[in-house]
């Protein structure tokens, strides 16, 4: 199964901020390996970075998720594995700074990688790395495409998080609900589905 998600990570912003900025709400708390990849979750990473992450390939660019790099240095980043898109973003003072996007359906090549702003002195490096690695494999022939990890490598060499590779030890997710919804789980029209997905 592909992955159609997008994140956001802000250095410096308490949770309980955030969750006040999205009113939202904690519903539970779970390890990695419980959470599903459906809905918005929240966790705190090393170095003072706060991650929201939601079920939309680009759900951290835009509506509440985006507003919350105006609380610090943000980065965000979005995939859609399934057109082999992959984008990424960078923001000083809530304005964009750097943006990064593959799509190699637009361009019409594997090695598609268009810029927009001043990346941070890192990204040379990776964009290289990737490239070689996609000749490597055989080029545009190749059934692989690597450039695709270029904006989620920038972004995890910025806040230490990819989505689908190993988070930090001790990290864990919290699932969020907008405040007052029903919790999914608890569809239906009975009172005590709507006692309880209040609660």
């Amino acid at each position: 199964m592909g992955i159609s998600n997008s994140y956001i990570a802000v250095q410096g912003l308490d949770p309980a901020r955030a969750l006040e900025a999205l009113e939202m709400e904690v519903v539970e708390v779970c390890e990695p390996d419980e959470m599903s990849l459906s809905g918005v979750w929240m966790g705190e990473l090393p170095g003072g970075w706060l991650l929201l992450l939601c079920d939309k390939y680009d759900g951290a660019f835009g509506g509440k998720l985006a507003q919350l790099a105006a609380f610090g240095p943000a980065v965000a980043c979005g995939l859609n594995e399934y057109v082999m898109y992959s984008e990424a973003r960078g923001y000083e003072g809530g304005k964009q700074v750097w943006r990064i996007v593959h799509d190699r359906n637009e361009e019409k090549s594997v090695n598609a990688l268009a810029l927009d702003g001043n990346p941070p002195p890192q990204f040379e490096a990776i964009a290289r790395n990737a490239r070689a690695e996609q000749d490597e494999k055989g080029g545009e022939e190749a059934g692989v495409d690597m450039i695709f990890d270029v904006p989620p490598t920038l972004v995890q060499s910025i806040c230490g998080y990819m989505l689908g590779e190993d988070e930090p030890e001790g990290f864990r997710y919290s699932r969020l609900r907008k405040i007052g919804s029903v919790d999914p789980r608890m569809k239906g029209n009975g009172f005590l589905a709507r006692l309880f997905g209040r609660a």
